[in-house]
């Protein structure tokens, strides 16, 4: 915190100059927050936080805060859809950095000027944005590029308020219920570690020849080259791809693509990368989809590339096939496996509300249901439910979204359900290929090498921790009255029993002591014994069954 004395400062103004001063308080600003005239603010109070002071806070306090916000804009699983839309129209677009500072940046990490690496080097930059900025370039052997360069300082300013943006989340989760309902520290941490990746501009260099390598034997995908001796972490150079913008209709009807099979050859790619590869394009806009001349796709901007999981695509595929066959516990359960809850789970209510949204489908046609619609009634149902949805299926939603917008532009008759669904049955078939349980047989022989070898250590802290801190049993009132009813019913049927044992007892010495005094009796008297003893025994049997009931309780 003290070599930021002065960041911290800016942010608790501009947290103060938007009127959020409890806020401020309860993410542990209040000492740099200027003196209040018109009296006191009580911490512990929540701020109306509107959707607009929110994004004014964001564009206030900077770059950092911008892209959080943005990363924000898609957690509509903790977020209402007001916060959501408002947050989605930030952007960091930013006015270019002067050429030299670009040259400088080229030098210090290639070893070279521009001159000495590119045949020639346009000085007009084709985009920029808060991070980095592109430009034109021809390599020696003739070959068009783009180049990629960070700004300078970028790093050390982003650090910063990263650092910073951690200390707020962990006491705003501490001070707030809100901020602690959605999990802000996580979040921060999860942002965190996405920003510093997209920094690092040789991750998405590698990630760019990984797609590459996946569609090379597809020459209807054309996935950029990388060209690494004018790369590093700041500079990335890559071929520069041209064609018409996937949105331009106008275009692509002047050029003669077929715009339905476009749309059919845009979604395959996208869904092959989802179930096949395991990794996904997370921002297919328009701008990252160019048609060459020929009909093909080309695929730009890899930074930001979600992951699939074998388990989370099992379980997604589940979702798309027991939405299309309007299955909700199909639905319920597999949503519940791919986004564990945050707390305890009501099913019934789970199922209510999946049912919900089968219904709003049932009967429209599949060119009406738009993925956006069914993306956000499903987040609906995350946040309602406390469900933890895990980031890289907020990004597959995000990207279906997409992807289902681009192929309406295409096609109007496009429906993204007719693609998205042979997908997933083939891959819920694949469960009855040998080879796919021979895969699981194997994985679960490692897992249960490598738990092996880990339980005496489990085991060996579990012990310490019991020594240290005993053991807590939580319940709640409601619980013990099923509890206390059957214990006081077995309590019922074992003194009974026990009358009835000594009434067998006294009963059977009373008889052979007296049997020749009670002569023609014994018979009688020993039969009453019987019935009494066959009605007791009759009681218990009755009140021993799960339906029976012991002072007019139910078992």
């Amino acid at each position: 915190m003290p070599g930021h004395l002065q960041r911290y400062r800016e942010i608790a103004q501009v947290l103060s100059r938007n009127g959020l001063y409890a806020t401020a308080y309860q993410a542990g600003l209040g000492r740099w927050l200027p003196s209040l005239g018109h009296g006191y603010v009580n911490p512990r109070e929540d701020d109306d936080i509107r959707p607009e002071i929110l994004v004014q806070t964001f564009r206030d306090l900077g770059t950092t805060y911008v892209k959080f916000g943005q990363a924000l804009s898609m957690r509509r699983d903790l977020l209402p859809d007001a916060y959501c839309d408002a947050l989605g129209t930030l952007t960091d677009s930013e006015p270019p950095i002067p050429v030299s500072d670009i040259r400088a940046v080229v030098r210090a990490d290639l070893g070279a000027d521009v001159g000495e690496l590119f045949a020639s080097f346009d000085e007009v930059a084709i985009a920029t944005a808060s991070i980095g900025q592109v430009h034109a370039a021809v390599l020696k052997d003739g070959r068009d590029v783009v180049v990629k360069v960070r700004k300078p300082g970028v790093v050390d300013k982003v650090t910063e308020d990263l650092e910073i943006l951690g200390n707020i989340a962990r006491h705003l989760e501490r001070n707030s219920g809100f901020f602690s309902d959605i999990g802000v520290t996580g979040l921060v941490e999860e942002f965190s570690r996405a920003l510093r990746a997209e920094m690092d501009y040789t991750i998405e260099a590698h990630a760019c020849e990984e797609f590459g390598t996946y569609f090379a034997g597809d020459k209807r995908i054309h996935i950029p080259w990388i060209h690494w001796d004018t790369s590093s972490t700041r500079v990335l150079t890559m071929e520069r791809l041209t064609g018409i913008r996937v949105d331009n209709v106008t275009a692509l009807d002047a050029e003669g693509v077929d715009r339905h099979s476009l749309a059919l050859r845009s979604c395959e790619m996208l869904l092959r990368m989802v179930f096949e590869m395991g990794k996904f394009h997370a921002d297919p806009h328009s701008g990252n989809l160019l048609i060459e001349p020929d009909g093909t796709i080309g695929v730009i901007d890899f930074g930001m590339v979600g992951r699939m999981t074998a388990t989370m695509t099992r379980q997604f595929a589940a979702i798309i096939v027991g939405m299309y066959r309007n299955d909700a516990n199909v639905v319920a359960e597999a949503l519940v496996a791919l986004a564990p809850p945050r707390g305890r789970l009501d099913r019934s209510a789970l199922r209510r509300e999946v049912s919900g949204l089968l219904a709003a489908m049932e009967g429209r046609r599949l060119t009406d249901v738009r993925m956006v619609d069914v993306g956000m009634y499903l987040f609906r149902i995350v946040r309602n439910q406390r469900l933890a949805l895990p980031a890289d299926i907020v990004l597959l939603v995000r990207m279906l979204t997409i992807v289902d917008g681009l192929g309406r532009r295409l096609d109007p008759t496009f429906a993204l359900s007719d693609a998205l669904n042979p997908f997933a049955e083939r891959l819920l078939l694949q469960r009855l290929d040998p080879r796919y349980w021979a895969g699981r047989a194997r994985e679960a022989t490692l897992d249960a090498v490598m738990f092996s070898t880990e339980l005496p250590s489990y085991a060996r802290r579990l012990v310490e921790r019991l020594d240290k801190d005993g053991v807590d049993i939580n319940l709640r009132a409601e619980e013990f009255d099923p509890l206390v009813t059957r214990v006081e019913g077995m309590t019922d049927r074992l003194v009974l029993g026990m009358v009835v044992a000594a009434m067998i007892a006294g009963g059977s010495n009373i008889l052979v002591a007296n049997t020749d005094r009670l002569g023609r009796f014994a018979g009688p008297v020993l039969g009453g014994m019987w019935a009494v003893l066959g009605a007791t025994g009759g009681y218990l049997a009755w009140t021993g069954r799960p339906w029976g009931r012991v002072k007019g309780r139910k078992r």
